[in-house]
């Protein structure tokens, strides 16, 4: 008979430690808010992620308030009192709360975070399988129990909590390298790369009905061209030009849903350099045309 100890031959186990254990999710949200839209506040004993996908909100965190613009997020901590509010614009947000007591999370305590695409694309996996595994309505602000599908996929609620896992850990290494990286910055009067990457962001969203280019946000920032596109691609895993374009297709997305402009205004507005350029980007991004995405608007609301 084989001995436990000799059951694997001359293999030595190795046991895997867990960094960050997702226990359980109470909720996956995905809103849409209207101009001064202001949400009651709350506070409860596990961890809440919101991330922007869209315009820009004010999420408050206890006394303090952090302005998240699109591709950013802030995790309110177990026992944090929080709301959300946008002011002159519109935002969507996606919003996941869950339970994990590992220790790590203390990383992103206090900190206003900037997705790279690996990223959103667990958030959007985490979304389309909450849909999938869920039958309650993602944008239903009072729901406090999400309630399983008898159809659900197999295994659904085990890869929601796997991509959140995969999403904490991205978030993290990426937060580790920048304190290291902070201490050389602070020494050197550098800022932080997550700093300039906010500065940039900034710029973007204040110049989304204007054209800016790579010079001049070198010249407002005192850096090179090289280095504020190496710094941004490595923390959002794109370039500053595809994300402004980004930014100004999801505004025309807001003007198309206002039925106020028509398709050639909205490119006219937000300095597309013609009608037909606006539309490629359009779809490129939508997979609709300026059109199409209107009339699948009226449908949605005919529904």
């Amino acid at each position: 008979m084989i001995s436990m100890e000799n059951k694997f031959g001359n293999y030595i186990r190795n046991p895997l430690r867990e960094s960050f254990n997702v226990r359980s999710i109470f909720t996956i949200h995905y809103f849409r808010y209207g101009k001064n839209f202001r949400v009651r506040k709350e506070s409860h004993n596990f961890w809440e992620m919101v991330y922007i996908d869209s315009g820009r909100a004010i999420v408050s965190a206890d006394e303090r308030e952090f302005p998240l613009l699109r591709g950013q997020a802030y995790f309110h901590k177990p026992g944090e009192e929080h709301t959300i509010r946008t002011e002159d614009e519109f935002a969507n947000s996606a919003i996941v709360s869950f339970e994990c007591d590992s220790r790590a999370m203390s990383l992103f305590e206090n900190r206003t975070l900037v997705f790279d695409e690996f990223e959103k694309q667990l958030l959007n996996k985490i979304i389309s399988e909450g849909k999938l595994s869920f039958k309650d309505k993602l944008d239903d602000i009072y729901l406090v129990k999400m309630t399983p599908r008898e159809n659900a996929p197999f295994a659904g609620a085990q890869l929601i909590k796997n991509c959140v896992e995969l999403l904490l850990i991205s978030m993290a290494r990426k937060l580790l390298n920048e304190d290291r990286s902070e201490i050389i910055s602070e020494s050197l009067s550098v800022p932080s790369g997550v700093k300039l990457v906010e500065n940039i962001l900034r710029i973007l969203n204040e110049n989304i009905y204007n054209n800016i280019d790579l010079d001049t946000i070198s010249e407002k920032l005192s850096f090179s061209k090289t280095y504020i596109k190496a710094v941004f691609k490595k923390h959002t895993n794109t370039t500053i030009i595809q994300h402004y374009i980004d930014l100004k297709i999801a505004e025309a997305k807001k003007l198309l849903s206002q039925n106020k402009y028509t398709v050639t205004e909205i490119a006219f507005l937000l300095n597309f350099n013609s009608v037909h350029y606006f539309s490629r980007q359009f779809k490129t991004r939508t997979d609709m045309s300026p059109t199409e995405y209107v009339q699948s608007i009226k449908a949605d609301n005919v529904l």
